[in-house]
């Protein structure tokens, strides 16, 4: 009897592109489900999971990222690559070395980059003083923290 494993070769580029391998697998949706499925397991790597199962596959890149960010009442609210939408939590704001933002998202589990669109629509709420960057919301300025080189 074979042996079963949550291995897989399923992948996902560092631009948001899922492959079997090397193969793309171009079913749009087939891939909202991974980006909605995408979680860290009790191990630390990365896996699909939905309510019957889970199993193990490789991220390059940030597992989540920020399509849209949109100023409210709340704060920004951040339309993000899985289709959640979320509030942002200003404390959890990151830069790296090339100027990308990141954030935690769902609940500080996992790091979201924001896509050059998102980052665009921080317009309104970016600046810089003699500090440095910051967003500002609801009258206060939030900083951004150095981004470290783990995506989790």
């Amino acid at each position: 009897m074979r042996e079963l494993s949550r291995e897989t070769r399923i992948r996902r580029d560092r631009y948001g592109r899922w492959f079997d391998g090397d193969d793309p697998l171009d079913q749009p949706a087939i891939e909202r489900a991974f980006d909605r499925w995408l979680d860290l397991a009790e191990d630390g790597r990365y896996c699909l999971r939905n309510s019957v199962n889970w199993a193990y596959v490789s991220i390059e890149g940030p597992p989540i990222f920020v399509r849209q960010a949109v100023s409210s009442n709340q704060g920004l609210e951040l339309l993000l690559s899985d289709g959640r939408l979320e509030r942002l939590d200003p404390a959890t704001l990151e830069l790296d070395q090339s100027g990308a933002i990141y954030c935690r998202v769902r609940g500080g589990k996992l790091r979201a980059r924001f896509d050059h669109g998102a980052a665009m629509s921080l317009g309104e709420c970016a600046g810089e003083d003699e500090a440095g960057p910051y967003v500002a919301l609801a009258g206060a300025r939030y900083r951004f923290s150095l981004a470290s080189d783990s995506d989790h």
